[in-house]
This record gives structure tokens, sequence and C-alpha cells, in this order.
């Protein structure tokens, strides 16, 4: 019993040390969405549905990191924004590098529109590198973007017999059980030692949802062809 906690302990500790890729969707909710919208108007800022088409990327990566600069360098683009939204600074936003750029593309992909068709497709549509995404996920070869432990650590499906944990119940059946919506609202909740408590942050991206019930449909459909040829020989 000692060395299962031991284990779960060392697990949980190294999530921290994982350096997770930036989560866009993440950024655009806690930093833009007080000011701004995507694709529903104006808000105390501009709409920023189309924003990468309107500004290059390094006019918006001097605009995001100090609009007060880019306004006193007389800047045309700034200056009309600022007189257009009742003369107000946007905040100075500390993003590094990778998060300024990610968050770039989030906006130039369709941003939170893309994150909703997302979240609404089947795990069928998934294209295979979708699927081998979500294996790369669940076995711990990609690392989550919250920094948890990967699924493995705790599960174990067919494909990776022998490589996952026991823990927790095998997942190879879970999609044919839970289907899209169920399966997806299970990840949404998250679990110990995959999440890290981070308020405010998601267990899980959007994308990493999508992927791991790709993979998990899959999986699922490979073992229902399994048992049925099993059946006729």
């Amino acid at each position: 019993m000692k060395s299962v906690v031991l284990c779960l302990v060392l697990l949980a500790g190294a999530a921290f040390d994982v350096r997770a890729e930036p989560d866009p969707g993440g950024i655009f909710t806690r930093k833009c969405s007080s000011c701004h919208t995507y694709g529903k108007g104006d808000l105390v800022g501009p709409d920023l549905k189309g924003v990468t088409d309107r500004h290059s990327r390094q006019w918006l990566t001097t605009w995001i990191s100090s609009s007060e600069n880019a306004i006193a360098s007389g800047d045309p683009a700034a200056v009309a924004l600022f007189r257009k939204y009742k003369q107000q600074r946007m905040p100075e936003q500390k993003f590094s590098p990778s998060e300024l750029a990610a968050l770039l593309d989030y906006l130039a992909a369709g941003g939170p529109e893309a994150d909703a068709r997302r979240r609404n497709r089947r795990a069928d549509s998934a294209t295979p590198a979708e699927i081998d995404l979500g294996r790369s996920l669940f076995v711990g070869r990609r690392p989550l973007a919250s920094g948890g432990a990967s699924c493995s650590s705790c599960h174990r499906v067919r494909d990776t017999a022998g490589t996952g944990g026991s823990l927790g119940p095998d997942l190879t059946s879970a999609y044919a059980r839970f289907q899209d919506r169920g399966l997806a609202s299970l990840l949404a909740r998250g679990c110990f030692p995959r999440v890290v408590n981070v308020p405010g942050r998601p267990s899980l991206t959007d994308q990493e949802s999508f992927a791991l019930r790709a993979f998990l449909q899959t999986e699922a459909s490979r073992h229902v062809q399994a048992q049925t040829s099993s059946v006729r020989q």
C-alpha cells in the first residue's frame, strides 16, 4: 500500500516538472475574453475574429506587448484604435514568446469558434494524425498541456497491454459504453494523478479531449471486430 501511495505522489510531483505547450484557448479565456469577443461583435475592445487578416503578426505582437508604446510611436493603426475605443489603452500583457505565438496561431485558425466545432465533432471523424495524437497522449509520449500524468499511469487499453497502469479500469471499451458526449464529460472532470490543481485551467484542452476520444473510439472498434472475428472462427 505504501508503495502505491509513493507512486502516486511521485507521479503527481513529476507532473509539475513537465514543460507543456501553451494552451491558447485558455490564454484567450483568461486574458482576452473580458474585453474581446470572437465573432460576436465589439465589447470593450474590437472583435478579434479576422484580426490576423487585418494586421500583420509583427504589428499584433507589438500591440499586445505594449499598446501604450505602439500609440506613443505614432503608428496610424494603433492611434486609430485608441481613438475609436474611447482612448482606453489595452493593458500590457506579460506573454512569453511561445504563448504569444500560440495565441496568434489560435486566432488565425478560428479561435473559440474552431474549439466549438471540435467539441461537437464525433470521434469517428478523426484523422489518423488525431488518433495518433490521442495514443501519444494516452501513453505519455506527448505531455498534457496541464502538466498532469498520462492516462496510462492508471489505465490501459488493449493496444497498450503491458504498458498501462492497473490502478484504474481498463478503458478498451470506454467509448462503446459512454460515446462522445459521455466520454467528453468524464475526461473534463479529470482524475488523480493526471490533474494538476491549477485554478482556472482545464485538465485537458479541447484538442487533447478530442484526440483521446478518437483513440479510445478506435480501440473500442478494434475490440469489437476482434471479438466478432473470434466468434466466427
